[in-house]
C-alpha cells in the first residue's frame, strides 16, 4: 500500500537514522550515570533511591492494603499473599479523582483518598483490622526512609502546589487520622515501577531485574548496588544493605534540550498543552499526557 505524499511526509518526521538513535542511547546512559552520582539538577534523570533493599521471593504471606494513586485513577486493593506456588488473592476498587481535586489543595486530595479507603474497607468488612498499608505514589519524591517521601514535583496532570516539598506519607496519615476510625499505618511508600518490579519478582523470581510502566507516564526502576548510588550517604541514613531499588525518573530526559533536534511540530503542540510545559519530554512520546 502506498500512502499519499502528505502522509509520507508526516511519517518521515518520526523516522530516525541509526546514528541518531545511538547518540540518544549514549546520552541517556550518561544521564543515568550522572543521576547516580549527583542527581538533579545536574542530571535530567534523577535516579531516586527507594530504600527498598531486596525483592520478594514468592514465600511471603499475609493480608495487605495497597493504595495506588496514578493520574486520575485511585486504586485500592486488598492483597492476600499465600506463599510459595500459591496465587495471591486480590480485591480491587477503582475510584476516579475529580479534576478539581487534581488541581486543588493537598487537604482535598488526601481527604478524598481517606474517604475512598474507608468506603473500600467497609465493603470488605476490614475497617477495624488495621492492616498494613502500602502507598504507591507515582510522582518524583525524595525518600528519607521506606515510609517517608518529600514530593519534588507533580506529573500526570496533577498540579497541587501546597503539597510540594512535603512528606506525602505524613499528609496521608493525617487525613486518615481525621477522617477514619482506624489505626492503620503506611508501612511503605513506593513508585509504581517499584511495585511492578516487586510483583514480577514475586511471580517470576530473580530473572526479573527491571520494572517499567508505560501509561499516564513512562518510568522504570531496577535493583542497583548501593555503592554505585554515589550521591546517597548510606551511613548517614543508617542504610546497611548492599542493594537498593533505584527509580530512574527517565521521563525527564530531554528537559535540558537534549532532544530538541528531533522534536516534531506535534511534540511541540503536546508540550504547549501540557500542565508541566517543558518537562517530561520523553514521557510525552509514549504516555497519555505529561
Amino acid at each position: 500500500m502506498t500512502w499519499p505524499e502528505e502522509v509520507q511526509n508526516i511519517l518521515k518526521l518520526f523516522s530516525l537514522e541509526d546514528d541518531v538513535l545511538r547518540k540518544i542511547s549514549e546520552d541517556i546512559e550518561c544521564e543515568l550515570e550522572l543521576g547516580l552520582e549527583k542527581g538533579t539538577p545536574d542530571a535530567t534523570i534523577a535516579m531516586l533511591p527507594s530504600f527498598v533493599p531486596a525483592l520478594p521471593d514468592g514465600s511471603e504471606t499475609g493480608k495487605y492494603i495497597a493504595i495506588d494513586l496514578s493520574g486520575k485513577n485511585l486504586r485500592i486493593m486488598l492483597l492476600t499473599l499465600k506463599g510459595v506456588a500459591q496465587e495471591p488473592e486480590q480485591i480491587n476498587h477503582n475510584f476516579i479523582v475529580p479534576a478539581a481535586v487534581m488541581k486543588g489543595t493537598g487537604d482535598q486530595l488526601f481527604t478524598f483518598i481517606a474517604n475512598c479507603l474507608m468506603k473500600f474497607l467497609k465493603e470488605v468488612d476490614l475497617l477495624e483490622a488495621n492492616l498494613p498499608i502500602g502507598f504507591v505514589f507515582s510522582y518524583p519524591c525524595e525518600l528519607t526512609s521506606i515510609r517517608s517521601a518529600r514530593l519534588l514535583w507533580w506529573t500526570k496532570g496533577f498540579d497541587i502546589q501546597d503539597c510540594l516539598q512535603k512528606d506525602v506519607v505524613r499528609l496521608l496519615e493525617e487525613a486518615l487520622d481525621l477522617n477514619m476510625l482506624t489505626n492503620a499505618k503506611v508501612k511503605a511508600i513506593m513508585n509504581d515501577t517499584v511495585g511492578q518490579l516487586a510483583a514480577a519478582a514475586f511471580k517470576y523470581g530473580t530473572t526479573c531485574t527491571m520494572g517499567v510502566v508505560i501509561g499516564y507516564g513512562c518510568n522504570s526502576s531496577y535493583l542497583e548496588d548501593t555503592a554505585k548510588v554515589k550521591k546517597f550517604n548510606a551511613a548517614a541514613r543508617n542504610y546497611k544493605h548492599e542493594k537498593m531499588v533505584v527509580v530512574t525518573e527517565w521521563e525527564e530526559f530531554g528537559s535540558h534540550g537534549k532532544l530538541s533536534h528531533i522534536l516534531t511540530q506535534f511534540d511541540h503542540e503536546i508540550d504547549d498543552a501540557s500542565v508541566h510545559k517543558g518537562k517530561q519530554i520523553q514521557a510525552d512520546w509514549c504516555a497519555v499526557f505529561g
